[in-house]
């Protein structure tokens, strides 16, 4: 079978793998000039920068990103890894001395002394979730489905709570409820959109200390957080040099202009140079609404499927600064990520976000330091420092051009109250607006992490109503994120190849 596939993100180079391990000719097209889409390196003058803060789950021995590597012959090496927190108020970082996995919750209470009882149940709500996280991954004996129905049983009515209801029930402070709902600013999601699992689900614990066990006794139990070492691109990389070695091919600095349908069936890609290529098989990756709109055509579509893609949300996109500093940032950094939020009201941001009006980063930012983990991202004695934010795709008021400039100042300035005397130490720096991920992810309106993680919101389908025409990558999974584009790429090849 020859596989045709547009795009050498994740997801299509997952796919692509899967298939040239069975034996099938791959072919994979590419706008950019290297593999990776959005976890390709940026090299600028000397530097080189990943895009974003890659602290990646389920990449560790046992997990899924793991296991689907290593099904591939694919050994990376990592390094586990935390982040700090930081509010207007206080600070969330971890302590020298280990104070044990709850360390947060103890602390929390000394500053929420009114929620503590809260903290108490909330914390085991938590431990009940992670314990039916952990009986989800065993196998599915008959004591063991009856010891997942036992422990659901135990969180049955917190289930139907999405992350606002959740967090309010818990506590009664908003400045607390932040501590774990804060991370949904990264969705651009509203706590009202959002499943209340969620709040377990982007607060485990062994994110904010390395020094919490995952294992208990021989069996892993906690999901763990990392970096790459060498950088994130080192996946594409591998999953690229994969699929070349099993005699398939990858074209880059190459446009598809459109999907060759006949009688709904896909047929093959037509390029942007007029060049017609033939295929069994065709994977779209990407924006879903640009790909069936102008790629594949309505036409080709049931109502039904129009109106998912009618109607599910992008994020908004990011506002990024690359810099290289001759300074060390761990002189007053103890992680080499830190999330810097500057308000408690994430629905009122959200809104913002949605409406157009860039909070200019005074709703929040993070630091990221790549370099801790890819010393040669730098020239000796030099870091690599990435300042970034949640923005929206388009201005309301001007245009990302025009203001740029004026946003880099106003952001270095605020980094400066953790990275004191940056703005003195910045010998490089490359901004990165959303015009310039719309270009890199060949997108009109970027979305940079997926879609918003609405509770029960469709996204399009992997299989389409074009009989040979697959979907794929962050627009196609509920929330995006590394795992879940190359898991839904190798369940959507899994059911294929059945």
């Amino acid at each position: 079978m020859k596989v045709v596939i547009i795009g050498a993100g994740l997801a299509g180079l997952t796919f692509g793998s899967l298939a040239a391990k069975k034996g099938h000719k791959v072919v994979i097209y590419d706008k950019n000039s290297v593999p990776g889409g959005v976890c390709a390196l940026l090299e600028y003058n000397g530097y080189k920068f990943e895009q974003g803060p890659l602290l990646i789950g389920d990449m560790l021995e046992g997990e899924p990103i793991y296991e689907l590597l290593k099904e591939l012959g694919i050994s990376l090496e990592t390094m586990r890894a935390d982040r700090d927190i930081s509010f207007p108020d206080y600070k969330l970082i971890r302590p020298e001395e280990y104070k044990g996995k709850y360390w947060r919750r103890d602390y929390l209470k000394t500053i929420f002394p009114e929620d503590s009882k809260g903290l108490d149940k909330y914390y085991k709500f938590y431990d009940n979730v992670m314990h039916l996280r952990y009986l989800s991954t065993l196998n599915p004996s008959l004591i063991n489905k009856l010891r997942l129905a036992f422990t659901f049983l135990k969180i049955k009515k917190y289930s139907k709570m999405n992350a606002d209801e959740l967090t309010k029930y818990f506590f009664s402070n908003e400045k607390l409820r932040i501590v774990y709902t804060g991370i949904l600013a990264d969705f651009c999601a509203d706590p009202k959109e959002v499943i209340g699992l969620t709040t377990v689900f982007t607060n485990f614990e062994t994110a904010f200390d390395t020094r919490i066990p995952l294992y208990k006794g021989k069996k892993k139990y906690y999901p763990g957080f990392c970096y790459v070492k060498g950088g994130v691109q080192k996946i594409p990389e591998a999953l690229a040099d994969y699929i070349t070695s099993h005699n398939g091919k990858i074209i880059y600095n190459t446009i598809v202009d459109k999907v060759l349908i006949n009688d709904q069936k896909a047929y093959g890609i037509k390029l942007e140079n007029g060049e017609e290529v033939y295929g069994d098989l065709v994977i779209g990756c990407g924006s879903g609404k640009n790909f069936f709109k102008y790629m594949v055509g309505h036409e080709h579509l049931t109502q039904d499927y129009i109106k998912v893609l009618d109607e599910y949300v992008n994020m908004e996109g990011v506002f990024m600064l690359h810099l290289g500093v001759d300074y060390n940032p761990f002189d007053y950094l103890r992680s080499s990520l830190i999330y810097c939020y500057g308000m408690y009201d994430l629905e009122k941001a959200t809104e913002k976000l949605r409406n157009g009006i860039y909070h200019e980063g005074d709703d929040g930012y993070l630091i990221f330091v790549p370099s801790a983990h890819a010393e040669e991202f730098a020239p000796k004695g030099h870091h690599a420092v990435t300042i970034y934010t949640v923005a929206p795709d388009k201005l309301k008021d001007g245009n990302w051009e025009d203001k740029k400039e004026e946003y880099a100042k106003k952001l270095i300035s605020l980094a400066e109250e953790q990275l004191p005397n940056l703005s003195k130490h910045i010998k490089e720096m490359k901004i990165m607006t959303p015009v310039e991920y719309r270009h890199l992810t060949h997108m009109s309106r970027s979305s940079f992490g997926g879609n918003v993680p609405i509770w029960n919101m469709k996204t399009p389908a992997h299989f389409t109503p074009v009989e040979n025409l697959i979907f794929l990558g962050q627009q196609s999974e509920n929330g995006g994120g590394m795992a879940a584009v190359m898991m839904g790429a190798k369940d959507a090849f899994n059911k294929i190849n059945k």
